[in-house]
């Protein structure tokens, strides 16, 4: 049985093959991968993941930290950003959103099964095997 069900928000193609690849050994399902952030709504409310694993930098239309705000409030699910540039007013606009953690690329396997654990046990009571 599957740890948590994940969402990857990454407009990356190769990086989010990767991460799915590293949840997959984690034992973590994911439940879809999607480059927007428009998507990654839709996808929250449909999927219902348990996190959201969501790239800040998105490229055209909204970005992962609007995204992740109409998320966290209409859905409650916990998000993860991941970075791969370290801008100090992106980071503290990123911080207002409150995630649950804010991680850069290239990403850590260890920080990262960390963040997930702690995300998941804050929503669900450590309920989770």
């Amino acid at each position: 049985m599957a740890q948590g069900k994940i969402l990857i928000v990454e407009d990356e193609t190769v990086c989010a093959l990767s991460l799915q690849r590293i949840l997959k050994s984690l034992g973590y399902e994911t439940v879809q991968i999607t480059t927007t952030g428009e998507e990654a709504i839709v996808l929250a409310r449909s999927e219902k993941p348990d996190v959201v694993l969501m790239d800040i930098n998105l490229g055209a239309g909204m970005d992962g930290i609007q995204a992740a705000e109409k998320i966290l409030l209409e859905f409650g699910i916990p998000v993860i950003f991941m970075t791969g540039y370290y801008d100090e007013e992106i980071i503290e606009k990123a911080k207002h959103v409150r995630p649950s953690a804010i991680l850069s690329k290239p990403l850590v396997v260890d920080m990262l099964e960390s963040a997930l654990k702690s995300a998941i046990e804050k929503t669900d009571g450590g309920k989770t095997p």
